[in-house]
């Protein structure tokens, strides 16, 4: 296997070179790891009890190149510079530290890192010894400063080489994993590494389900969804590094939570791959704060990259407020030649609805008595091809309905039932047709408007006359905006926030915010009748007889169902759970708590990808409150003028308030 120094003799060598002795069948090529320049290094195998004065010169050497600025150091350190002065690594783990004050001065961590590496003590863990926790340091200094092997002690690591044994890494992937509402981890999509094994590693093929996932995500310690969300949005949360074979992950997202996978292969050389390799290794000793909105899995993902390829400009091209995974996505096709290829693995739902939409309604009718009994007749005279089908697209929807039972192994029968039509489907002996699955295109998510939007404009309102909005929304997409990126049946806005301005009171109002609003749509079909559901929780300003302009604490919860019809129409109805409250506000029992249940209704008309109609209506049973009733309707016109820029024409009618109002929006 390949110890922290054949790590360093790799270092060494240039591309096609012959591995180091030390290195047994199965490691690492010595090249893959020639990530720097460095001077030739001595023959193997040369030991030596560690020498002081070597240890004195590589510090001096260290200090006249000035490594400890150096961006390969100061990104495999996590460090960012502070506002005001200085260094702080994000890394809160105290073991990724060498120094007493390693997280805030690099040179002294450096340094420290160098005295750790001649340390020949005998260690009680593995993870003690300075290089074996830390190999991929080992690496970037020993290629800078030129390590004479035969005077640092020889260490061998048996745990990172069963590491780097089984991840083997020759390429390097960045896997989007599509939005997924019902996990708020997951509603802004997610962000993975994949460690892509060398062919030869698996008899000369490259399978990609048996590479390897690198995760970073929240350890979660609490089951309260308001605990989950404080802690999430304070930084309260231990955020990890951890991998797994990554058929895990696409059983996961594609099959369990039927998310689409989009694939980014990159350009990296061999040394930067390896690197990362070693760098995954160092990170999973450690810790990160995780704060859910920008030091998340896409932040870091990035983070890690940048650490292993210090020529890449990642963390630069996200935003520090909030950092979405589709910004790890864009932040990508900011280094101009970085993504090598993009591949699309749709998940298990993606995969039926494409097996059923080339099926007559006799053959779904099969497909459906199939699922729920595998020895259900066929059409007697069916040829074998069309059987296929009908067995493949059976298949598919068992996957779908039991993904939970089938992955947890939670339900007997329907792994039965899924063997039964599996043997079904082989003793066909025919070969399945291709599924034509062309890349949508529309949906990459690199493609999709900037994720903050702002907006100006103005309108009126009656009984108060010309009014000046102000619009903005920290994140993400609304059911209005341009389509391009984003799934089509989804809302999801963090902080989305309007101010009115009324000249002739001289008054501002804060009509609306919402800390979150969630719309997640899901069109019934005959094999799909998930209720679609909507939740918001903010302040919004009340205009009815209960009072007229008191800004109220708003929460509101919905459910019901949705409905795509053709044209690019949609349609949803759900019952809704109101909540309204403000010292003003004529509630229930003379309390200014009022509760509301009651219909709501939404419209949705894509006319092409530049322009939609948008239409919904609310009504509310109050009960013990004045007035016992409230409503509201209105509609809005969007004109999408490019990627980034939209137009919007919005009117409303509530009790005591009729308005309409224009604005410019921009996305950034």
């Amino acid at each position: 296997m390949l110890g922290p120094l054949a790590l360093a003799l790799a270092l060494a060598s240039p591309p096609g070179a012959p591995a180091p002795p030390s290195a047994e069948p199965g490691a690492p090529p010595a090249a893959a790891i020639a990530s720097a320049a460095a001077p030739a290094a001595p023959a193997a195998g040369a030991t030596a009890a560690p020498d002081p004065a070597y240890l004195a010169e590589l510090v001096a050497k260290a200090r006249a190149l000035r490594l400890a600025d150096d961006p390969g150091w100061l990104k495999l350190g996590h460090w960012r510079r502070r506002p005001l002065g200085g260094w702080k690594s994000e890394a809160d783990g105290g073991k990724f530290f060498r120094a007493r004050d390693g997280k805030t001065d690099p040179a002294a961590e450096l340094e420290a890192t160098l005295a750790g590496f001649f340390d020949a003590a005998p260690k009680a863990e593995e993870l003690d010894d300075a290089q074996c926790r830390f190999p991929a340091r080992f690496a970037f200094l020993g290629g800078r400063l030129g390590f004479d092997l035969a005077r640092l002690p020889p260490r061998r690591c048996p745990k990172f080489e069963d590491f780097y044994g089984k991840i083997r890494p020759q390429g390097v992937t960045v896997v989007f994993s599509s939005y997924y509402l019902n996990n708020p981890a997951s509603a802004f999509g997610h962000t993975l590494l994949r460690l892509d094994k060398a062919p030869e590693a698996i008899g000369g093929k490259h399978f990609e389900l048996l590479d390897y996932g690198v995760d970073y995500a929240a350890t979660v310690d609490t089951g309260n969804a308001v605990l989950y969300a404080a802690k999430g949005l304070l930084g309260f949360f231990k955020g990890e590094f951890k991998y797994y074979p990554y058929y895990y992950k696409v059983r996961e997202y594609g099959d369990y939570e039927s998310r689409d996978l989009w694939e980014y292969d990159l350009e990296l050389t061999p040394g930067e791959v390896a690197l990362l390799g070693a760098h995954v290794w160092e990170l999973g000793g450690t810790w990160f704060d995780y704060w859910y909105l920008d030091e998340n899995c896409s932040y870091h993902v990035l983070g890690a990259l940048e650490a292993a390829a210090p020529r890449l400009d990642l963390l630069s091209h996200v935003g520090r407020a909030v950092v979405l995974p589709s910004d790890t996505v864009v932040a990508l096709f900011e280094n101009p030649g970085l993504v090598r290829r993009v591949h699309y693995r749709p998940s298990i739902r993606t995969q039926f609805e494409a097996r059923a939409r080339g099926l007559s309604r006799a053959e779904l009718r099969e497909v459906e008595a199939l699922s729920g009994d595998p020895a259900a007749p066929l059409a007697p005279g069916t040829p074998p091809d069309g059987l296929a089908k009908v067995l493949d697209a059976a298949v598919d929807l068992l996957d779908l309905r039991h993904a939970r039972e089938l992955i947890r192994g939670l339900e007997p029968k329907a792994a039965q039932d899924r063997q039964a039509l599996l043997e079904r489907r082989a003793a066909l002996g025919v070969p399945s047709a291709p599924l034509a699955l062309p890349l949508p295109e529309a949906r990459r998510p690199e493609r999709g408007h900037g994720s903050l939007r702002l907006g100006v404009g103005g309108g009126a309102v009656d009984g108060q006359g010309g009014t000046v909005l102000l619009d903005a929304r920290l994140a993400l997409h609304d059911l209005g905006d341009p389509p391009e990126g984003y799934p089509p049946t989804a809302q999801i806005e963090f902080l989305p926030t309007r101010l009115r301005w009324t000249p002739r009171e001289r008054r501002v109002d804060l009509d609306d915010v919402a800390l979150v609003r969630i719309v997640s749509l899901s069109p019934v079909t005959r094999f799909d009748a998930r209720p679609s559901w909507k939740a918001s929780f903010g302040a919004t300003t009340v205009r009815d007889r209960g009072c007229d302009r008191c800004l109220a604490f708003a929460s509101d919860l919905g459910g019901g169902l949705a409905a795509a019809l053709p044209g690019g129409l949609d349609l949803a109805a759900t019952g809704d759970l109101e909540l309204r409250a403000s010292p003003g506000l004529s509630g229930a029992g003379g309390t200014g708590w009022r509760p509301g249940i009651g219909p709501s209704a939404l419209a949705r008309l894509r006319l092409g990808s530049r322009a939609v109609l948008l239409a919904d209506a609310r009504w509310r049973w109050l009960p013990d409150a004045a007035p016992r009733t409230t409503w509201s309707w209105g509609g809005a016109l969007r004109l999408h003028l490019a990627r980034d820029l939209s137009l919007a024409f919005e009117a409303r009618r509530q009790p005591l308030a009729t308005e309409a109002a224009a604005l410019v929006l921009g996305y950034f």
